[in-house]
């Protein structure tokens, strides 16, 4: 692989070493999971965090 393409590597891989993932943004190491299981559930609290910031900011901006 060039190393242009190793820099653009993004995605979530499975680690070589060891049961676990890895997210890779631009060819950089950004979150490293233990399990599938951990990554989903982060990702779930993630997005549930992000809704609850939506609503209050939706609440915020259209109440009197």
């Amino acid at each position: 692989m060039s190393g242009e393409k190793l820099k653009s590597k993004s995605g979530i891989f499975y680690s070589k070493t060891s049961s676990g993932v890895i997210v890779m943004f631009r060819g950089e190491e950004v979150f490293r999971y233990k399990t599938v299981e951990e990554l989903i559930e982060v990702h779930i609290k993630a997005i549930n965090a992000l809704e609850e910031k939506q609503e209050a900011e939706l609440e915020k901006n259209y109440t009197l």
